[in-house]
């Protein structure tokens, strides 16, 4: 993977190429589920969305090691400016502490983390 030091690096960079990459992952994991593009695409926007993320990040964060966690409490607390509509400020914080930490699982190449994540928190919302 890239060489970035993780406690130099802006928590809120980190969240947006975590986005990036929850988003592929997820679209990998529903795709080999064998569903038509429109059930993709619903149970894809069901699981990238501030909310989804926010409770995922409740799920696991007591299992999350602690040089992560600085890290997701550091994005946390960002310079985020706006906020969409769709979810509260604490829920939109803490999905960006959550997409921070998927980065961070990326630039470690800890992609089976970040898979694991994935089956252990959408399964069984692809109903």
């Amino acid at each position: 993977m890239v060489s970035i030091d993780l406690r130099e690096t802006s928590g809120v960079v980190l969240a947006y190429l975590g986005d990036s990459v929850w988003e592929l992952y997820v679209r990998e994991y529903f795709i080999l589920k064998g569903y038509n593009i429109r059930n993709l695409n619903k149970h894809v926007v069901n699981s990238v969305n501030a909310k989804t993320q926010s409770r995922i990040l409740k799920n696991i964060i007591e299992n999350v090691d602690e040089k992560y966690k600085q890290l997701i409490n550091r994005s946390k607390n960002g310079n985020i400016k706006t906020f969409p509509r769709s979810c509260s400020v604490t829920e939109y914080r803490e999905a960006t502490g959550f997409e921070a930490y998927i980065g961070a699982l990326y630039i470690d190449g800890n992609i089976d983390k970040i898979k694991e994540i994935i089956k252990e928190n959408l399964d069984g919302e692809d109903k």
